[in-house]
């Protein structure tokens, strides 16, 4: 491996960040010092984006906002931010901008959104990382196994292969070797099992499908994979996690299951400390507010080129705090997440979960997607190494909370394969509108 000190010398300044974090976050601070703390940074950066912004300009007239807060209630009258606004004010937030990147999320399930990004704030995002992994012993530059996606931002032809090669030396230098999320294979996956044990890494991290699968590979078939000494957690990012993963990676790795909580657009914005339901966010990065139905908007207090103001996250958290979430206790996914069932011929929504949960629980399953029709009726598709009729098991543990159940309106499907999003990721539920 690459010598450490030079290591430390070209990461010197996110080292030196990741620093002042940890010291900022060691000092002894009440609820309402950082509440104060979140009230006067939000100050700044709002006056100074009404000021250099003309989406905010633009933002502040049309909505009649103040020039600053006095507390974070008043941060619930400032209008949702969505990505829609973004997409259809283009021209206002990047017309202004000299040196920037962008960054697009949600091309898998609609238009693509851009967002400007600078290098400044990679690096904060950076600290925020290994903040939260610091809490679970986790040092920069220790050895890491990635489960990822997102090859297709290499590009194609020769700069693609440049591009490549490049993210394989700068995972040489970092010590981070990566597995594709992509394939998920039996093949694949015994593979993956003799690459870990082989690399004796001090932390997996990956997509929570992508970790889960492998986990239920292993303990289905009775592998063993705990003489890895150096393992201290392993993370899963990216996808909702439900008590069932949790419980079941802990189980066949024999270390915490440790949730990383963010996006493309912030970074990452939370992690959890000391077990999988206290979430912490990052109270010097984002103010976390909580709309009527319990969904997630997220402010930025960080030096950004476009601070988010009450962006909108989609996600539904259960947390006690209705002032600035500082803990989360459980994200439990987007609202369009919930399926609808035939029950004593009444139709009720239950969130997709509960029948994911069903699915990962029978033997022999390694893969699914759940469908629900544009008529309402739901269509299973799963994946098995072996000719498996699940419909039985499926019924038996649905009747556990539903005995009225309409079993008419389900079918179901083995396939070999199910398709991935450009990302990797898994797409377990799909409600056609």
């Amino acid at each position: 491996m690459i010598d450490r000190m030079l290591i430390n010398s070209l990461f010197k300044k996110r080292l030196r960040l990741l620093d002042n974090k940890k010291k900022l976050y060691q000092i002894s601070k009440s609820v309402d010092e950082i509440y104060q703390y979140q009230i006067n940074h939000f100050n700044n950066i709002w006056c100074k984006a009404v000021v250099e912004i003309p989406f905010y300009q633009f933002w502040k007239k049309k909505y009649d906002l103040p020039i600053s807060i006095n507390n974070l209630d008043e941060l619930k009258n400032f209008p949702v931010l969505k990505k829609k606004d973004i997409q259809e004010n283009e021209n206002l937030i990047f017309s202004y901008l000299k040196k920037y990147s962008t960054i697009s999320t949600g091309g898998s399930t609609g238009t693509p959104t851009r967002f400007p990004i600078t290098k400044n704030e990679s690096l904060n995002s950076y600290a925020n990382h290994y903040l939260g992994r610091n809490w679970w012993g986790i040092k920069p530059l220790d050895n890491i196994i990635l489960f990822w996606g997102h090859s297709h931002l290499f590009g194609n032809g020769l700069k693609g292969k440049i591009n490549h090669n490049k993210r394989l030396l700068y995972d040489w230098i970092i010590n981070t070797k990566r597995l594709s999320a992509y394939d998920m294979s039996l093949d694949s996956m015994e593979r993956y099992c003799r690459i870990l044990k082989k690399s004796n890494p001090f932390m997996i991290i990956g997509y929570t499908s992508a970790i889960y699968k492998i986990a239920k590979y292993i303990n289905e078939n009775n592998l063993v994979i705990n003489n890895m000494p150096n393992l201290k957690c392993v993370v899963v990012t990216s996808e909702t996690v439900s008590n069932y993963d949790v419980n079941l990676i802990e189980k066949v790795f024999n270390v915490p299951c440790v949730i990383e909580y963010g996006m493309a657009e912030t970074g990452v914005i939370a992690y959890s400390k000391e077990n999988s339901e206290n979430i912490k966010v990052f109270w010097d990065t984002f103010i976390g507010i909580k709309d009527k139905e319990n969904i997630l908007n997220i402010t930025t207090i960080n030096e950004r080129i476009f601070p988010l103001i009450n962006y909108k996250t989609d996600d539904i958290v259960e947390t006690k705090e209705n002032h600035s979430i500082l803990k989360i206790k459980k994200i439990i996914g987007r609202k369009n997440d919930f399926i609808k069932i035939k029950v004593n011929s009444n139709f009720v929504e239950v969130h997709s979960e509960f029948f994911t949960h069903i699915l990962k629980s029978i033997k022999g399953v390694m893969d699914f997607k759940i469908i629900q029709m544009k008529n309402l009726s739901i269509e299973i598709k799963y994946v098995s190494s072996n000719n498996l009729s699940i419909s039985e098991r499926f019924f038996q543990e649905i009747y556990k909370e539903f005995n009225g159940i309409d079993k008419n309106i389900f079918s179901f499907k083995q396939v070999n394969e199910i398709t991935k999003t450009i990302a990797g990721k898994a797409k377990w539920i799909e409600v056609q509108n």
